[in-house]
């Protein structure tokens, strides 16, 4: 009777353990970084994690995509903001250009569209999160951030 208690707690531990080192295993958004979120009111947990996709890609992933890349093409044909609007083709700088995208939210066109399914991404276009562009400093300390995960 002793060894099938001892065995259940036994087995309990190791079950809590395994919990709190997996959870300990997902990489978390540093504390800084999740209070400018906060306090903004963007939503960029809603679709990103670090690492792993959600319903957008993985931070890590946007970070290895545009490593060492100069520019983003924003916009052009097929481009709609979250509000439906167009924006013509244009060639940003790269920080500038996310910034825009992370801002006015949309789906299509560009070089930054992740459209890993193309008919859930025309139903679920990127959230904006500054459609007035009030936020932009906050936005870019949030894009160079993302930006410098990859290593």
């Amino acid at each position: 009777m002793k060894s099938i208690i001892f065995s259940m707690i036994a087995t309990a531990s190791l079950m809590a353990a395994s919990s709190a080192m997996a959870a300990d295993a997902v990489v978390k958004i540093p504390a800084d970084r999740l209070a400018i979120i906060k306090k903004n009111g963007f939503i960029c947990q809603t679709c990103h994690h670090i690492e792993g996709k959600l319903i957008g890609p993985a931070w890590m992933d946007v970070s290895k995509k545009y490593k060492g890349q100069k520019t983003y093409a924003f916009g052009g044909d097929g481009y709609v903001d979250f509000k439906k609007q167009k924006y013509p083709a244009e060639d940003l700088p790269l920080v500038d250009g996310l910034v825009k995208k992370v801002s006015l939210g949309g789906h299509g066109g560009g070089i930054g569209d992740w459209q890993h399914d193309k008919e859930f991404s025309k139903r679920v276009p990127m959230q904006s999160n500054d459609a007035k562009l009030a936020k932009q400093a906050e936005i870019k300390e949030m894009v160079q951030y993302v930006l410098s995960l990859a290593k």
